[in-house]
């Protein structure tokens, strides 16, 4: 078994440590060359669309899939060549898995029965599990007679009984309807914050990475996009993959060539002339991207986007507005009594200081010069 590191506390430290991953299927490379450093009790989440290599790159981990080169650390301890029984973790899947003809309590206990441990250990593990997670009215019953949020915390009681160092966890949430997701949601994080033990989510879900994670891994094609904080993922994304996948309503974009007016850089788009944040050298002529999120556009009588309102989509608490520019589409979010109506004329304003300029050729973000 891995040996046990110990921190102040007391408890099992458990950094991740990948170090140029690569993964081939025969000619088809996957994975290209992923380094990701994930600290002891971090809740890290990879995320990014279907197909890549999220899950791969979690099976990796585990030790279900071999790397076709690099190196995966667990604790210090090179565990490439290491079953997955012997690297101390835990793995939650998008599938519950539970054995269907046994019980609550049986469905958590058997990993342990297997290892052989003490009857009195055993029962320990289950109960404390089960508190944790709220399964005590349930150990007797079998999963048919559980619903899809109680069968998912059976899943996590199975994983957290074993005490590992590492909880992996592949989309477990995905198979839940909308509002059971959010109530999974914050179970799982306050189960993080109880146990305080490493923790690697794969997800497709923003949503999901953006309130559960301590951490971001932006995935595309097999390749990081970005390594951050939510907020940071949010506030400053490098490239254009992030800034239109991270945020929903996503970011809106407009694309034209620099002029130079007045000493005001400008963008030239189909939608007009209009403003680029100050502090960014923009080059004559440029082609260049302007990310605006929905909540920095606003309708503004002296906006200098025309526009024309497509669909209107009262939330309650807000209001989003769907608007086209030419053939282009613009959200914003307006108020909850918002009086804009699908056909009306309107014009669009921004703070352009909360604007977001990438080059449109390299799709990377320019440089601020007050950063």
């Amino acid at each position: 078994m891995i040996p046990a590191l110990t921190n102040a506390r007391g408890d099992t430290m458990a950094h991740v440590n990948l170090a140029q991953i690569k993964k081939s299927f025969g000619s088809v490379d996957v994975i290209h060359g992923v380094t990701i450093d994930i600290d002891d009790g971090e809740f890290v989440a990879l995320v990014g669309p279907s197909g890549c290599g999220k899950s791969t790159l979690l099976r990796m981990i585990a030790g279900l899939e071999d790397p076709t080169s690099g190196e995966i650390r667990i604790s210090g301890n090179v565990v490439n060549d290491r079953l997955p029984k012997d690297r101390e973790i835990a793995m939650v899947f998008q599938s519950y898995a539970l054995y269907p003809h046994m019980s609550v309590r049986q469905n958590m206990s058997f990993a342990l029965e297997l290892e052989g441990r003490p009857k009195e250990e055993i029962s320990k593990a289950v109960a404390e599990a089960s508190s944790i997670l709220g399964l005590d009215d349930y150990l007797d019953r079998r999963p048919k007679a559980l619903s899809g949020g109680q069968r998912q915390r059976v899943a996590m009681g199975r994983a957290i009984v074993r005490k590992p160092s590492v909880f992996l966890f592949d989309e477990p949430l995905s198979n839940l309807d909308a509002k059971l997701r959010t109530v999974m949601r914050k179970e799982v994080k306050l189960l993080h914050q109880r146990l305080k033990t490493t923790s690697i989510y794969v997800t497709h879900d923003q949503i999901e990475a953006m309130t559960m994670a301590d951490k971001i891994v932006v995935m595309n094609a097999g390749r990081i996009e970005q390594i951050g904080t939510p907020l940071a993922l949010y506030n400053k994304p490098e490239n254009l993959f992030v800034a239109g996948f991270i945020g929903a309503p996503q970011m809106n974009f407009l694309t034209g060539k620099v002029l130079d007016k007045d000493r005001q850089a400008m963008l030239e788009t189909d939608a007009g002339q209009i403003s680029l944040p100050r502090g960014f050298d923009f080059a004559p002529h440029q082609n260049v991207t302007l990310g605006i999120r929905p909540e920095h556009l606003h309708v503004s009588s002296d906006g200098e986007i025309s526009a024309s309102v497509e669909v209107v989509e009262p939330m309650g608490n807000e209001t989003h507005i769907t608007c086209l520019v030419g053939e282009d589409e613009l959200r914003l979010i307006d108020s909850a009594d918002s009086a804009l109506a699908p056909g009306q004329a309107v014009r669009l304003g921004f703070d352009a200081s909360q604007a977001h300029p990438f080059d449109s050729v390299t799709e990377q973000r320019l440089p601020d010069r007050n950063a």
